[in-house]
């Protein structure tokens, strides 16, 4: 289902927004939210071998939950008792990329991290992007930016894109979004123009 919600044409975006796994029945419940064509995502959900029922709920056009109930696997089983930690706390959503990728916050000690590191089941590897005192700031973006949007910014934060003088690119978000330049140059556009008008909005309160 990875390989197929960031190869295929049908599929914009996909998070997985939470999850409960390690009940006595061997199933995880998972919590998607898709944007994209229900029907080829349920054609290709439904060839899943693992997966036994699940629900969808149409939320806006082209967007939609999936609630899935799928068999664990002992790889699965394994990833999720790692982060298990009793300080240590996943911040969802769960963001899917190209060649999978899979992007995520994690808040505790560093120490524990390690130690999530060394728990993890063979082929599953961890790459750091950064490290530092978390701060989601509740509330900030409750101004109408999209997800896609706000993953845009994050990204150009990452690749030095809004740094003085810049040293990242367009092409740089892009690649971090898995998109084309021009799509991620207008996401880009479209929440730098609402954080303006939401800065101004502001200041004539």
């Amino acid at each position: 289902m990875h390989r197929f919600m960031t190869e295929s044409d049908a599929i914009k975006r996909e998070w997985l927004v939470t999850w409960k796994v390690g009940v006595e029945d061997g199933i995880a419940y998972t919590l998607f939210y898709i944007v994209g064509d229900r029907e080829p995502y349920e054609s290709a959900l439904s060839a899943v071998k693992t997966m036994e029922s699940y629900d969808i709920t149409p939320v806006r056009d082209e967007a939609f939950y999936a609630f899935i109930r799928g068999r664990e696997t002992e790889q699965s089983r394994q990833f999720y008792t790692a982060f298990e930690q009793p300080t240590l706390m996943v911040v969802p959503p769960v963001a899917y990329r190209p060649h999978g990728v899979v992007l995520f916050d994690v808040v505790g000690e560093p120490a524990t991290l390690e130690q999530v590191r060394d728990a993890l089941p063979d082929g599953i590897t961890v790459s750091v992007r950064k490290v530092g005192e978390y701060d989601a700031s509740p509330g900030t973006f409750a101004i109408g930016l999209t997800s896609r949007q706000r993953e845009a910014l994050a990204a150009g934060q990452d690749v030095g894109y809004y740094d003085v003088p810049r040293n990242g690119s367009v092409e740089d978000v892009a690649e971090e979004l898995g998109c084309a330049p021009s799509t991620a140059s207008n996401h880009l556009r479209k929440a730098q123009a609402r954080l303006v008008e939401r800065v101004f909005r502001e200041q004539t309160r």
